[in-house]
């Protein structure tokens, strides 16, 4: 098998703060870009673990095809659903409090699909994490006063688990990474599998470590460099 160890190798398809974070966390060297060409929208009906697999494709191999060969592209998406119903990035303040409000002192599911094209581009490897995530009671007061801070704009579900200030999950059920945006279990296992000189990074708490419930993948807590402590 081939390992692919040139610096600047890794291309991520993604602009989103989150994701580049916990990319930089893996300590490889990689640069980010914006999928070009990529409508964020569910088909009629679409299941939501099939719709986050095929945005995270659709980011990844648009990019590779765009950029060529030798560089490894990562796409990512998430979706929040609960009920049958997807909910991406709101559109205006009015819906990013429509969505808040609905998730309140609820659990819902947050999907996010990792897919990595190999360098030659003869390998696409897709896989999700799907999360339980249970919202706290918060108050309407505390909607309006995060939707004002602008945080809740450019999130799937019109949240952030990881802001301090609005705090809005009061319990999960999985891999923290992947609520954030990128679960690095996954990816860890992908880059190994893909021909890349990486270990794998267990599921945990991660950054910004609380009392939450852990309860798959071998939960382990991350340092501040990424590392299983």
């Amino acid at each position: 098998m081939a390992f692919y160890r040139p610096p600047s190798t890794i291309l991520l398809a993604s602009t989103s703060p989150r994701r580049w974070e916990l990319v930089a966390r893996l300590r490889i060297p990689f640069e980010s870009c914006t999928p070009s060409g990529v409508e964020e929208l569910p088909y009629s009906n679409e299941d939501p673990a099939r719709y986050v697999d095929r945005m995270s494709r659709l980011k990844a191999v648009s990019t590779a095809t765009a950029v060529g060969n030798n560089r490894l592209v990562i796409g990512s998406d998430t979706a929040v659903t609960m009920g049958g119903a997807i909910l991406g990035k709101p559109s205006d303040v009015l819906e990013a409090e429509s969505m808040l409000r609905f998730l309140r002192g609820k659990t819902h599911q947050v999907i996010t699909s990792v897919t990595l094209v190999s360098p030659d581009m003869n390998k696409v490897l897709t896989k999700n994490s799907a999360i339980s995530v249970t919202m706290r009671n918060y108050s309407n007061l505390e909607i309006s006063e995060y939707i004002a801070t602008g945080d809740a704009m450019d999130k799937a579900g019109a949240y952030a688990i990881q802001h301090k200030g609005f705090d809005p999950v009061s319990r999960l059920y999985g891999c923290y990474t992947s609520v954030v945006g990128l679960p690095l279990c996954i990816l860890s296992l992908q880059l190994a599998e893909i021909g890349f000189d990486m270990q794998q990074i267990p599921c945990g708490s991660g950054p910004d470590s609380r009392n939450f419930e852990i309860s798959s993948c071998d939960a382990k807590n991350l340092d501040e460099s990424g590392k299983s402590l």
